[in-house]
């Protein structure tokens, strides 16, 4: 009965799509018992927001809506994408070790640039248990307190053979798969020191039916780890003005606090450079209400010197300097 209603459900979007001329991610993915998409070998048209640029090869291309997301296996696609950009696609449904794809991609329109897709906060066991619905979207764990193989030892560089390699991700009690692709910047270099963030592509790898399970995490670069802070709401009224306090102490070693004010409700991005502009950490990216705040930043890992801190939100960008001392 289950399926039944979804057939019908899909039935309907296709009664309708010649007025709409696209369907929605959502409407794709919908699965039979196996796992495996009623829309199976169909030509469709969807739209969604690109999250990668060729991280994981020449061919995969990751793209949502907020409810939503897939993949695109076509080397045209990727080569004519990058993040940000808000597209139409059409292709082929298929799936491939239960991640559902459109391969080949017969047509893409670029309809906008540069748009923002804010990772899902979830725990390992939501990957795990809820994957399916998270497929192919962009999503964010916190607070990761090892790294294993799957014998069980800990791991202190991601080092990857063929195409990438597995691992295993354990954060607040319970852990996931993490693969590293061999194409990406992460391949070979030192595990972050712990605890940190990490944002990651959702995806899927499993042999046979059903196709429920095997779920694992792609961080596309270096710079989707973050170190993981605790952001403290020093109070909910709302500031007359936007401002980026000055760290304390400064000089500061190892760690040191950031304080600031948002006048207004929206995305806020609260990251970290060397002398050479290169992000070195991300204390802050997320949806925030109106408000103070407070972050603390541990330079651990980091070597003296001269840094800035920089925050953005809404129209206002301030930076500061501040400076590490060991």
């Amino acid at each position: 009965m289950k399926n039944l209603l979804a057939l019908f459900t899909v039935i309907l979007i296709f009664s309708t799509s010649a007025y709409s001329q696209w369907i929605p991610i959502d409407s794709i993915r919908v699965q039979n018992a196996d796992g495996v998409p009623l829309l199976l070998n169909q030509t469709v048209t969807t739209r969604g927001v690109v999250t990668t640029t060729r991280e994981f090869g020449p061919l995969l291309v990751y793209f949502q809506t907020r409810t939503a997301g897939m993949v695109g296996y076509d080397t045209s696609f990727a080569n004519n994408v990058k993040r940000g950009d808000s597209v139409e696609v059409t292709g082929v449904v298929t799936q491939y070790s239960g991640l559902t794809e459109l391969n080949p991609v017969t047509s893409i329109t670029i309809l906008d640039t540069g748009i923002s897709v804010t990772p899902i906060p979830v725990t390992t066991t939501e990957v795990k248990n809820n994957g399916e619905a998270l497929e192919g979207m962009l999503i964010k764990i916190s607070n990761v307190s090892a790294v294993h193989d799957f014998n069980g030892a800990n791991v202190s560089t991601w080092i990857t053979s063929g195409s990438g390699f597995n691992y295993r991700l354990l954060a607040n009690g319970d852990s996931c798969d993490i693969r590293i692709y061999s194409s990406t910047n992460i391949a070979n270099q030192p595990v972050q020191a712990f605890p940190f963030n990490v944002v990651a592509e959702l995806s899927q790898f499993k042999f046979a039916a059903p196709f429920i399970g095997g779920y694992q995490i792609l961080p596309r670069s270096l710079s989707d780890f973050s170190v993981a802070t605790g952001v403290n709401t020093l109070s909910n009224d709302i500031p007359d003005s936007y401002k980026l306090s000055q760290n304390y102490p400064n000089p500061f070693n190892p760690s040191t606090n950031i304080r600031y004010n948002i006048a207004a409700g929206g995305d806020v991005s609260l990251k970290v450079f060397d002398m050479l502009g290169n992000e070195v950490a991300v204390l802050v990216n997320e949806k925030q209400n109106a408000g103070s705040y407070e972050v603390k930043f541990s330079a651990g890992s980091l070597s003296s010197g001269i840094y800035f801190y920089k925050l953005q939100t809404g129209n206002f960008t301030e930076a500061k300097k501040m400076i590490l001392i060991k």
